[in-house]
């Protein structure tokens, strides 16, 4: 969600959305200021997620104890936010992700440092990884529980470069290829636009073997459907029925392509998440 221009309006939302969703959606729309908010699904074996949305506002829109208060009703644990006030002062964004399973909803709250970042890297012309977002996560199927995760920017990265560490998170031996995939959807959007850079993550969990990408595609120009080939072929090789990812490619085929992550997940497991854009941050 960094870096994009303004494109469109919110879309209506299905029924059946769950509590936290619901919620959430109403909060935002009730603070009365602009926010972003992405739409995706995520692609695990046997698996299509489709019911995923991050929703980010400017950091100085957004008081902290109301910050905290929207987290608290969406359950966030309390050691949460000892994890995150340390780092409120550089945050410029804060996001907010809900992710609907069938047995409950996982809640994340991030903050990111994108000015920070960009104002050390113009500063330095370094490389050096920095960290972009901190976030903690939590499952309404366990309450007390929460995971903390970290994405380093790796700034500076070619489009070239971008992909051989993207080719790296996968371990040499993952079983199911879904790195072409994403490989070739990245290879679709750097052939649109040659000249484009492209903004490279890499996030990682405590305790967790999380291992996984995020790479920001808005300014390839690409949309949705134009990855349809390389994600028909991905839902394939985590043996997704057809129905189910013609009905992603149906509902969110029109946004902008704005982010594709993947790698590892927290259980080991392989996964490919596509975000598109409803409206601009």
């Amino acid at each position: 969600m960094t870096d994009t221009p303004p494109h469109s309006e919110p879309k209506p939302q299905s029924s059946g959305r769950s509590a936290p969703y619901r919620q959430l959606l109403r909060r935002m729309n009730g603070l009365g200021v602009p926010y972003g908010r992405e739409d995706s699904f995520k692609l695990t074996r046997q698996q299509l997620i489709p019911d995923r949305v991050l929703i980010g506002i400017q950091r100085a829109s957004l008081p902290v104890p109301v910050m905290f208060a929207i987290a608290s009703e969406l359950g966030m644990p309390a050691a949460c936010e000892a994890v995150l006030a340390p780092h409120l002062a550089q945050a410029n964004v804060v996001l907010f992700g809900i992710e609907d399973r069938a047995g409950g909803s996982v809640c994340k709250l991030y903050l990111e440092f994108w000015e920070q970042v960009r104002q050390e890297v113009l500063r330095t012309g370094a490389c050096t990884p920095r960290l972009l977002h901190l976030s903690v996560k939590w499952d309404s199927a366990r309450p007390d529980h929460h995971e903390v995760a970290r994405y380093l920017c790796h700034p500076l990265l070619s489009a070239g470069d971008a992909m051989r560490r993207m080719a790296r998170v996968y371990p040499p031996d993952a079983p199911l290829r879904s790195c072409d995939d994403a490989l070739a959807i990245v290879r679709r959007g750097v052939e649109r636009n040659p000249a484009v850079s492209l903004l490279y993550l890499e996030a990682s969990e405590s305790g967790n073997p999380r291992c996984s990408f995020d790479i920001n595609l808005y300014k390839t120009g690409l949309l949705i459907a134009d990855a349809a080939p390389e994600l028909r072929q991905a839902a394939d090789r985590f043996g997704i029925e057809a129905g189910a990812i013609e009905a992603q490619l149906k509902q969110l085929g029109t946004c902008r392509l704005g982010h594709l992550s993947g790698g590892t997940d927290r259980h080991g497991g392989e996964f490919l998440s596509v975000y598109g854009e409803i409206s601009a941050l």
